[in-house]
């Protein structure tokens, strides 16, 4: 809401968001102490960390809702696939009721049904959406925030560009603080990229590094990294951490 409308007053803030406890928005207000700055005419602002903030839940907000709607396209093909699937089957064993195919074509096609229908199972699993309570139980992405001491932004700036050099992380987006790359093709269908944001800004006596890092499985669901490879698109994820591992000590060691 001061993203969008700017200051607002006290009365205003509580009014807009429809809090009537004033214990209640005095909470809220406190727990959002960094992101906010009162002026001297008592009215409410956004401190710079308050419009990142902001800016990264507006982007969040929509790159779900592409993600969703790639999702409901992936499993409406997925049930095309399968509904197609039972039908040849039927058309199998009517085929062989009726004499036209022996018992041997019988059971290889009853092989290649079994055999496709495990399959289709395994990748649905691979895109589904996360339930709410895995959403709650998993970290969505690998994040971290590291505090680079006693250094300046171009410093930083100059060791994220080496880092993504050095790795072959190709560039997506880019501009003053930011960094968005990625490892692998953008489709997914040949290897499972890996995605990384790098975001940093000046903080008092140096630079603090907000990082974020995860795989896109067909372009329908994300996976956070993980130390350790899954079953479930297993070295993509292993890999991914080890790159991601690579820019935090690069940063740790930049720091005085």
């Amino acid at each position: 809401m001061l993203n969008e409308k700017g200051n607002l007053s006290y009365t205003d803030l509580k009014s807009n968001v429809e809090i009537t406890n004033n214990g209640l928005l005095n909470f809220h207000l406190k727990a959002l102490d960094d992101l906010l700055v009162k002026d001297n005419s008592g009215q409410y602002g956004l401190t710079d960390r308050g419009r990142l903030a902001a800016k990264l839940l507006s982007e969040s907000s929509e790159q779900e809702i592409v993600l969703q709607n790639r999702r409901k396209g992936w499993k409406r093909l997925l049930l095309v696939v399968i509904a197609s699937n039972f039908s040849a089957l039927i058309v199998l064993l009517s085929l062989t009721y009726f004499g036209i195919i022996d018992s041997t074509g019988m059971l290889r096609g009853m092989f290649g049904f079994s055999t496709s229908t495990v399959c289709l199972y395994l990748f649905y699993t691979m895109i589904r959406p996360a339930t709410i309570n895995q959403a709650h139980g998993a970290q969505v992405r690998t994040i971290q925030d590291i505090f680079v001491s006693e250094r300046h932004l171009q410093e930083v700036h100059e060791e994220v560009q080496r880092w993504v050099n050095d790795e072959g992380i190709t560039i997506e987006e880019q501009r003053d603080g930011f960094v968005r790359g990625r490892l692998g093709t953008p489709s997914g269908l040949v290897t499972t990229p890996k995605y990384f944001e790098v975001t940093y800004k000046p903080e008092r006596n140096g630079v603090i590094v907000h990082t974020e890092g995860w795989i896109s499985i067909f372009g329908a669901s994300e996976k956070s990294f993980s130390k350790t490879a899954l079953v479930s698109a297993g070295s993509a994820r292993k890999n991914g951490w080890i790159v991601m591992e690579h820019l935090w000590q690069r940063l740790k060691t930049l720091s005085r």
